[in-house]
């Protein structure tokens, strides 16, 4: 997985107004209409180091440890797994009781 700065071609130490238009710069690469997995991609990044308090954050803490639904399959172990991915996500998406 790369980092929100490497997906926005930016320095780690970069300040809001360069976050900004290293966003702006890479929309324009990758519009929703022609690529939406890029623009999820560039969007996730943005969400993630768009201030400067989450961008310390981030260099401090690392990533969120569960981002995404795709990492929670991650936790589960190998032999667990052998039910698929649609009985763990209907588990995560069954509200709680």
């Amino acid at each position: 997985m790369l980092s929100p700065f490497a997906i926005l071609d930016i320095e780690d130490d970069a300040d809001d107004a360069t976050v900004r238009a290293a966003y702006i710069r890479a929309l324009r690469r990758c519009p929703p209409d022609r690529d939406p997995e890029g623009f999820g991609r560039i969007r996730e990044a943005y969400e993630a180091i768009r201030d400067a308090e989450k961008r310390l954050a981030y260099r401090v803490l690392g990533p969120p440890p569960l981002g995404r639904v795709e990492d929670v399959f991650d936790l589960i172990p190998g032999e667990r797994r052998h039910v698929g991915p649609a009985a763990w996500l209907n588990v995560l998406r069954e509200p709680q009781r």
